[in-house]
């Protein structure tokens, strides 16, 4: 156990406009004065506070195109509620901008919570603690001659989620940070090969009609070999040809970096071969250089940082990887360009997650990197990625589990397995410290449903109606997002329906089924069969297809668990596509290879709705698709109803700079469903505050309840209709 202690640096008490904030926020959305348009005038100015919160690292896996970033909890308090409590949110807004403007990616989020400063084992103070979020993007690609390298901002926000379209908002609690990454370019294709042609001829070549529906297609061409010896010479500038090498790189690379391939391999044999390294050190004279020197440099050098860096390493608390960063700094030096094979940069994880000084080897994540023309000066970011297995190692709510994390960087080799302090000839080696998400241990295989439809278990009345529910003062939230389930803020209980996903854990060696029942027919269940893919750590997927799909053998809808620590998504059971607005339970059993059960989860109850809103939309005066004078006022009713109600929205369209409109008002909240049919009251006033110009316009109402479809946060039945009428001259 880490044992508590009082930080002297920590504040000793949550100011009141951190434990108000929401209060404060109420009483005036601009209290802080980080509104640029508003008619509330601030009582006090805060922006861009960081003592609780605050971004330290963007990176990007450009393997699996997945954008990074880490932030530091600071204090032990200020996030409204312990672990066992619903805390608070930190969200996490991206933008991208590849040289015309910001563009917005979307937003991630993380759950916070009050935990206990505390000192590990080495008498580290595990404060701050690190997290990460993850948001997933698709990024544009251009051929290996062309480098894609976007600068991204990130703005973390404490309980106020940045506005999407606002690249500029400046948040009361956390911080704004820009960083540049690389994207990986898409393969050579005929669009590329005839790009490369045409610039080494100087026309512009037009791909035949005849290939333009497959000018996209991937060529199979061989991955580029290293580059040899002579190459590298000649491109960092060595030898007799140093100034035509150079190619506007804007720096050399030193011998002995380039080189290192061939220096480690004459140092790692098994014996002294003489003639062998005579050989070398003659191939480095004809290439004008010298292979004492540079062995001598590589003596003095040791966990060098020039080139790359780790900056930062922590936890993704919803998915469960470990994510470093690492800073590449220099244009060259990395062993070729794009279109080359380039060098690799390796990050060795360990941990400790007793707290008993002894690390843990977890894994290794390689990142290919090269040299690009036209780096940004704050060089490039990269994210490496190890998926991690905490299922053995949870703790209740009550006691959190803090974790010690280590990253070792090494370029060109990878770091040692054995020994977490050995550091190599570059890199360097970063230590912090890590929360796990707590819960109840599991220790072998056993059958484990862990979320239906995005939601946990605990937080699903599974015995009950089937609805979303609190678990203790927890409301109910997605597990890989933390959004509310209630998309409206309102914490109200939610159904399910579309495609419900089955997440669990994985326990290689062993098979699953998975089994529905109609909670009215019990006797009516029906096993789950439909295949789904699985995104690897490497490139591609797997499908998982059931051993069978004939009712009368033994493998009927069983499924082999996959292991863990080789796929991006580590924790899908299966896919259940629902239909109806009944009552279903569901339920896991674990067997071994000859189809013997070992066990069975309970059956879990879930309430389906597959049903869209009713929705209508009338003028009164004056009747639908009829037209009016200017500076009337339109009066009409509109129905929006569910069983499960979410939302609705009235609009008037067009509404753009060249043609404004003013929009539908109703006593109505956007939160009530509407009385029946027909429905409540709406007015549009076509003369205030804007003056409508002539023109054809439609009335819409956008309805949408609040199931939960598709396992998606957003995801809803919706509905919607609209009503013409048009302005006279």
């Amino acid at each position: 156990m880490n044992e508590p202690v009082k930080l002297s640096s920590a504040l000793s008490t949550i100011v009141p406009e951190r434990s108000n904030f929401r209060f404060l926020l109420a009483g005036n959305p601009n209290y802080f004065g980080n509104l640029v348009a508003s008619p509330f005038k601030p009582v006090k100015k805060i922006a861009g506070d960081t003592a609780y919160e605050e971004l330290h690292c963007l990176g990007f896996d450009h393997e699996r195109n997945l954008l990074e970033a880490t932030l530091h909890l600071k204090q032990p308090g200020g996030y409204r509620g312990d672990l066992c409590h619903d805390g608070s949110t930190e969200y996490v807004r991206f933008y991208i901008d590849y040289g015309s403007g910001w563009e917005d990616l979307g937003l991630a989020s993380l759950n916070a919570h009050d935990v206990p400063a505390s000192v590990d084992c080495a008498g580290d103070v595990t404060k701050p603690l690190v997290y990460v979020v993850t948001l997933p993007i698709d990024p544009r690609q251009r051929c290996c001659e062309h480098p894609v390298t976007p600068k991204v901002r990130a703005i973390l926000s404490w309980e106020t989620p940045p506005p999407a379209a606002t690249p500029n908002f400046p948040p009361v609690w956390g911080n704004v940070l820009e960083r540049h990454i690389q994207i990986k370019p898409h393969p050579w294709n005929l669009v590329c090969l005839l790009e490369s042609i045409g610039e080494g001829i100087g026309q512009k070549l037009k791909i035949p009609k005849l290939f333009e529906e497959v000018q996209l297609h991937p060529i199979p061409i061989p991955d580029p070999p290293p580059e040899s010896l002579a190459t590298l010479a000649k491109l960092y500038g060595h030898g007799g040809a140093a100034k035509a090498a150079r190619g506007g790189l804007k720096t050399a690379v030193e011998p002995h970096r380039f080189g290192l391939a061939h220096i480690q391999g004459a140092l790692a044999s098994a014996s002294v071969d003489q003639l062998a390294i005579t050989t070398q050190i003659e191939s480095w004279q004809k290439l004008g250089l010298n292979w004492q020197a540079a062995l001598a440099a590589l003596a003095k050098t040791q966990a060098d940082v020039t080139y790359e860096e780790c900056e930062c390493l922590g936890l993704d608390y919803n998915r469960e990887w470990l994510v470093a960063t690492v800073h590449v700094k220099k244009p060259s030096g990395y062993s070729g360009n794009l279109c080359s094979a380039g060098s690799t940069e390796y990050v060795a994880f360990w941990a400790d997650w007793d707290n008993t000084c002894t690390w843990t080897y977890l894994g290794t994540v390689p990142i290919n990197v090269h040299d690009v023309a036209g780096m940004p000066a704050d060089g490039l970011r990269y994210a490496a990625i190890l998926p991690v297995n905490l299922n053995q190692i949870r703790r209740p709510c009550a006691a959190p589990r803090i974790g010690r994390v280590r990253a070792v960087l090494s370029w060109q080799s990878a770091p040692s397995t054995t020994d977490p302090d050995l550091l190599g000839y570059w890199g360097n080696r970063l230590d912090a410290h890590v929360q796990v998400r707590p819960g109840l241990p599991v220790t072998g295989p056993t059958a484990v449903i862990r979320s239906l439809g995005g939601i946990p278990i605990e937080n699903i009345d599974t015995t009950g109606d089937g609805m979303t529910q609190n678990f203790g003062a927890i409301p109910a939230k997605f597990w890989y997002n933390d959004a509310p389930a209630d998309a409206w803020g309102l914490n109200r209980d939610c159904p399910f329906g579309g495609t419900v996903l089955v997440h669990g854990m994985w326990f290689p060696g062993f098979k699953y089924r998975i089994r529905a029942r109609k909670v009215a027919d019990p006797g009516f269940v029906v096993t789950l069969t439909t295949s789904f893919d699985v995104t690897k750590w490497t490139p591609g997927s797997t499908t998982q297809n059931p051993d069978s799909t004939n009712p009368a053998d033994p493998g009927y809808g069983f499924f082999t668990y996959l292991d863990p620590l080789l796929y991006l998504e580590n924790n899908l059971l299966g896919v259940w596509p629902t239909s109806g607005d009944e009552q279903w339970e569901v339920s896991l059993d674990i067997a071994d290879g000859a189809y013997t059960i070992l066990g069975s989860t309970p059956w879990y109850r879930l309430q389906l709705d597959n049903t869209a809103p009713d929705v209508d939309l009338h003028i009164d005066n004056g009747g639908d698709c009829k037209g009016f004078s200017k500076g009337d006022t339109l009066d009409g009713h509109f129905v929006a109803r569910d069983i499960h109600f979410g939302g609705f929205g009235l609009s008037t369209h067009p509404n753009t700079v060249a043609i404004p409109s003013n929009q539908p008002t109703t006593a109505t909240l956007p939160t009530d469903q509407t009385a029946l049919a027909p429905g409540d009251a709406w007015t549009l006033d076509l003369g205030s505050p804007i003056k409508m110009k002539p023109c054809g316009y439609v009335v819409r109402v956008d309805v949408s309840d609040r199931t939960i479809v598709g396992s998606q946060s957003g995801g809803h039945n919706y509905s919607y209709t609209e009503t013409g009428f048009y302005i006279l001259p």
